[in-house]
């Protein structure tokens, strides 16, 4: 046989406020929600704006009683004095959280020896809501990212403070460096003048290893937008050996400062896509040599051969991954444009332009924010602990800022066309902007704007 359930006045619980015991008569509790009634001339019915639901506020009348009550009552005046939020068990709503308010009552009555009456009045507690500053991720990214080179710079001196460098194999260190030559001709083409073949290069690193470094920390001057990196706050390295070997001649790093320019513009959606790809493509590569030495029995050139080459690397495959990630944070997060009301005539766009936002595509994001993911990644896998401390900062926070921009973008879809046609009539068709034609050329790699390929091309959806 079924248990019979509780009657009401077996579920009701013993009151109490901050664990002082009391009793209840009778309570009351406005609910419903807040409203904001608008009336107006000539119309029969009234709007009611919703305001939110009401404040809890819970009325209590309530007694403490017995030979003690004086010392009841005093235990009571002193847990509703208390300031901030308390636990009220209330008879039939439980436990809640609450302030005790204005309204609070104490009153004797010679008649009723022994019995203290209260008139309680609780306010429901809310959240703490002190306004704060909240961060956007994309300046997190840019702090972490200097973060990363910083720590990159310094490993870099650290490295290189202990190598013998009368022991390199010049011919070996030439053919380790190939392909920080190679980044610096595709990417940083305005150090060409200063290091302009692997020959030049290699004569750096064994007589001023400082200078590159600085070379390398004056690319960021303004990188993103934002003027960050411009000084050269060299600092003396830990440890026995000295960093006067690998400290930058003064001449030379306010040559490359120079060489960096006046702080520079943000890039443009599709600079900034093409800059994260191409940087993260070349940091990968030398990722990938960086791992593919580690793994030779015995390192070509000598030790001190190998080690210089790797902290080469290593400073230009961190240098990639922050301008990289600089990129990525001068992606805004832009809402996706509201379709248009109507599509005007070609007339009427030819007389007044249709201005729409610069918008990136979900999937192009989603595409750029992995591969700068991996190249963290596989920069983390072989870095020692402090170093992946930074890098693992860095891939988080880019990881959130370019998840936001992501769904901020708008989506691909799919546009079936059984034969080939002009993509000034396509963008027309789809967006009714005949303009954006160079979005879907470049979007589908087409070769020619006069003739889009038939079959499935990709566009935005709007």
């Amino acid at each position: 046989m079924a248990d019979k359930p509780d009657t009401w006045r077996e579920q009701l619980h013993p009151a109490s406020f901050r664990g002082v015991p009391f009793y209840v008569d009778s309570d009351a509790t406005p609910v419903g929600r807040r409203t904001q009634l608008h009336e107006y001339p000539q119309r029969d019915r009234p709007q009611v704006e919703d305001m939110g639901a009401k404040t809890r506020e819970i009325k209590l009348d309530a007694f403490v009683i017995g030979d003690d009550c004086l010392f009841q009552r005093d235990n009571l005046l002193h847990a509703l004095d208390t300031p901030g939020s308390g636990e009220l068990v209330h008879p039939w709503f439980g436990r809640l959280q609450v302030t005790a308010a204005e309204g609070c009552e104490v009153s004797h009555e010679r008649r009723a020896g022994g019995l203290v009456r209260f008139a309680l009045v609780f306010v429901e507690a809310g959240e703490k809501g002190y306004p704060v500053g909240v961060k956007r991720q994309s300046v997190q990214v840019e702090e972490d990212s200097e973060g990363l080179l910083e720590s990159a710079i310094a490993r870099y001196k650290q490295a290189m403070a202990v190598v013998d460098r009368t022991r390199m194999a010049i011919a070996v260190l030439q053919n380790g460096i190939a392909g920080i030559q190679q980044v610096i001709q595709q990417e940083f083409g305005q150090l060409l003048g200063i290091v302009s073949s692997v020959e030049a290069l290699a004569d750096m690193l064994t007589n001023a290893p400082g200078n590159f470094a600085a070379m390398i920390r004056a690319q960021f001057a303004g990188v993103g937008g934002r003027s960050r990196s411009s000084g050269y706050r060299w600092q003396p390295s830990n440890g026995a050996h000295s960093a006067a070997a690998v400290e930058a001649d003064p001449e030379f790093a306010r040559t490359v400062a120079r060489l960096a320019g006046a702080e520079q513009d943000a890039p443009s959606l599709d600079e900034a896509s093409r800059d994260i790809a191409a940087k993260t493509e070349l940091a990968q590569g030398l990722s990938e040599e960086i791992k593919r030495d580690a793994e030779a029995v015995t390192p070509a050139g000598g030790q001190a051969t190998a080690a210089a080459v790797l902290a080469a690397r290593e400073l230009m495959r961190d240098a990639l991954i922050v301008h990289a990630a600089r990129s990525a944070a001068s992606m805004p997060v832009v809402p996706a444009p509201v379709p248009l009301p109507g599509v005007p005539v070609v007339e009427q766009q030819v007389s007044a332009p249709i201005t729409r936002p610069e918008v990136p595509a979900a999937a192009d994001v989603i595409e750029l924010r992995e591969a700068l993911n991996d190249a963290l990644w596989s920069a983390a896998l072989v870095a020692p602990h402090e170093h992946f401390q930074v890098l693992e900062a860095l891939r988080k926070s880019a990881k959130a800022h370019l998840s936001e921009v992501a769904a901020a973008g708008v989506r691909l879809v799919v546009v079936e066309r059984k034969e080939s046609l002009p993509a000034v009539v396509l963008a027309y068709q789809c967006f009714g902007d005949a303009s954006r034609a160079e979005e879907i050329v470049t979007r589908n790699k087409v070769s020619h704007p006069g003739f889009l390929p038939a079959g499935a091309l990709y566009v935005a959806q709007e």
